[in-house]
Order: structure tokens, then C-alpha cells, then sequence
């Protein structure tokens, strides 16, 4: 009740359970309220009962938006989000933790019922019913909803869904969730569902390790999922409207899925997936490595150039061999060793050394006579 008709404004929680529940340590908090006007609460409600908890006006917001959530310590249990309030109204769960409904007639401390019959409108004379046959207690209807999902997040936003899991026949009964995306034309689903403090993939073939939660006493189960978008899929195709839905196994993995909204993905390039290939071969240079000095060798003695380093543009180079095509190319030629020619003269010079040398050995050795005359 956001906006009563006198000055105090309540929220009232209902207890679904077939236990009765403690609520030291629980906590009411509004979307836009500092820690200190955090609503702390004790007390106990019994299965089937209901509790109000009253708060000066002003607590909560009439308009522009506001998120009233309820926690167990630091662990969320519900909430709702509103936009604008009506004077003397409430937003109730109908019938008693049901869906939500606005503009409902306040019921402090009463079940909330069920909703108002359509009237029937008799245009001619009605003939007398006959007697009803005997039927047995009307069971709760199995219902596996999901609400306040928002229509619009960045990629890398996480949000709140609330889910609704009613199942009479199913008492005390395990079952595994998790939300999931899917673009219209898409052809599997995708997602991260936070349990714990980990994002665990939206799998079908592992959903066992999906959020898991039992059914009460009477069948029943509600609270909430954190869900964001897993953009490292390859079935995220960034921005772009979504199919949203909230999948449930059971423990022999048979697959139901709740109702389904529409939310957009606002895609933050530099939040989404990498669009470089993981197998996109990477070179790096080593600074420490010296490369072998070079010279290209133009056709031409004028063009001659010498280089210290030569670039490769490949991964390695074995070595470099000159073609007989080669010769009749412009292209220049690699050498990978300079070739050094020696002077002619100074193979003139060292033969007549050599005879001088000679020379005087043979007229040594005759006049000492060593030689035969």
C-alpha cells in the first residue's frame, strides 16, 4: 500500500508454507532507500497467515517508479516493481500468492480472495437449473509462471524474475531452473543463471547442475532467479529482441517451460563476446634476437645498397639460392654471405717471391757444394 488514504503506508507478506516462519533477521527494502530506511522485521507467521508491516507515508514511492523487496539477510526472496501508485489502492498477489494485480481494494490482515466473477447478463427468461451433482474440493490448477520480467537490458545487465510454481500433485518435489534466450528464428537456447555467487550456462544436457528448489507441502513454490545473457554464445547475435523464458526439469530430465516474454538486449560491444578467432595464429618479436646482416644485390653495380636488417614476412626463412631464371630478371638477388674476390697482381707477385726465394737456395746449395756440377 504505497499511497493510503490516511499516513501509514504497510507492506503485508503471506505465508505459503506448510511450516511456521521466523522473521528475525528478515528485511523489506524499497528500490531507492539508503540502508538505514530498510524496514527490519520480527515476528512469526504461521502457515496460511498473514503479516503487515507498517511504515510512516513517504517510505514509498506514488509515482515514477519504485522496487519493494523482500529479504531473508542477504538472500532475496520477492519482490515487485511498480510504476505509479492509486489514492486508497494496493498491488496485491491475487488470489493469495498468485499474480500481481494494481488498483486492488486493500485487504490488511485478510486473505486476498479471488477475483471478482464477469458478471452474466440474461437476455431472456432463464430456465430453473437443475440440481448440481456432488463434486469433490476443488484442487489448486498447476500453473509454471514467470513476472516482472523487464522489456529492455544492456548485455551486460543482470535482472530479477519472479517465478510462480504450482503443482499440487508434485508435494516435496525437486525440480531444476534456469532462464534462458532464444531470438525468434534461433534454433537453441542460451543464458546465465546465478546460483550462489557463480553464473552457470543454460545447458539442457547438464540440468542437474541448474538452480534447484523444492516444492512445499502443498505443491507449491515461489521466489526468484537472477538471469543475464550469456554473449559469449554463438546464438547471441547482439542487439535485437528476445524470446525469455524460465525452463524447469525433473530429476529424470523431463522439460517444461514457463510462459514467455520479450525482452531487447541493448549489445555493449566491449562487454560481448570477442569476435577475434581463438584460433588466429599470433606472432611475436623477440627483441633479444640479432638478424643475420644482408646485402641485396641490384643488376646493377650503381643500385648497390647494403642493409643490416632484414625484415621476413613470413614465419622463417631457410636460406636464399640463386635460379639460372634469376640472372634474367630485374628483381634484385639475396646474399646471404658477402663475396670477396682476390687481386690478380697479388698472385703475380707472390710467384716471384716464390722463384726469388728458390733462386738463392739452388746458388747457396752449389757453391757449398750440396748440387752435383
Amino acid at each position: 500500500m504505497p499511497k493510503p488514504d490516511d499516513q501509514t503506508e504497510w507492506v503485508e507478506l503471506y505465508n505459503l508454507s506448510s511450516e511456521t516462519i521466523d522473521l528475525s533477521g528478515w528485511k523489506i527494502k524499497d528500490g531507492n532507500s539508503s540502508i538505514t530506511d530498510d524496514l527490519n522485521l520480527s515476528g512469526q507467521i504461521t502457515p496460511g497467515g498473514f503479516i503487515a508491516f507498517d511504515h510512516n507515508k513517504g517510505w514509498l514511492n506514488d509515482s515514477g517508479g519504485e522496487t519493494v523487496s523482500l529479504l531473508n539477510g542477504d538472500t532475496l526472496i520477492d519482490n515487485y516493481q511498480y510504476s505509479t501508485a492509486s489514492q486508497g489502492k494496493s498491488f496485491a498477489r491475487m488470489p493469495n500468492g498468485e499474480d500481481w494485480i494494481s488498483g486492488a481494494s486493500p485487504t490488511k490482515g485478510a486473505s486476498n480472495g479471488s477475483p471478482s466473477p464477469t458478471p452474466t447478463i440474461i437476455t431472456s427468461t432463464p430456465t430453473p437449473s437443475q440440481t448440481p451433482t456432488p463434486t469433490s474440493s476443488t484442487q489448486p490448477s498447476s500453473a509454471f509462471t514467470i513476472s516482472n520480467v523487464p522489456s529492455e537490458i544492456n548485455s551486460d545487465q543482470s535482472f530479477n524474475v519472479s517465478v510462480n510454481l504450482t503443482l499440487p500433485n508434485n508435494r516435496n518435489t525437486d525440480y531444476y531452473l534456469s532462464g534462458a534466450f532464444k531470438k525468434a528464428d534461433g534454433t537453441r537456447y542460451f543464458g546465465l543463471t546465478k546460483i550462489n555467487s557463480n553464473w552457470v550456462k543454460y545447458e539442457s544436457s547438464n540440468y542437474l547442475n541448474q538452480y534447484k528448489i523444492t516444492t512445499n507441502e502443498g505443491g507449491t513454490w515461489i521466489g526468484v532467479l537472477e538471469i543475464k545473457p550469456d554473449t559469449s554464445d554463438s546464438d547471441y547475435k547482439g542487439t535485437g529482441d528476445y524470446i525469455f523464458k524460465v525452463s524447469r526439469y525433473t530429476a529424470n530430465g523431463s522439460q517444461t517451460w514457463s510462459n514467455e516474454s520479450t525482452i531487447k538486449i541493448i549489445s555493449l560491444g566491449n562487454n560481448d563476446q570477442d569476435s577475434t578467432p581463438t584460433n588466429s595464429p599470433s606472432f611475436t618479436t623477440n627483441p633479444s634476437t640479432t638478424l643475420p646482416s644482408v646485402k641485396i644485390k641490384p643488376t646493377t653495380s650503381s643500385q648497390t645498397k647494403s642493409y643490416d636488417r632484414l625484415v621476413y614476412h613470413s614465419a622463417s626463412v631457410a636460406g636464399a639460392k640463386a635460379s639460372a631464371s634469376a640472372s634474367a630478371s630485374s628483381s634484385p638477388t639475396v646474399e646471404l654471405k658477402d663475396q670477396k674476390r682476390i687481386n690478380p697482381f697479388l698472385w703475380v707477385g707472390l710467384i716471384f717471391i716464390l722463384i726469388g726465394v728458390g733462386s738463392i737456395g739452388y746458388i747457396y746449395l752449389k757453391k757449398n757444394g750440396k748440387l752435383p756440377i
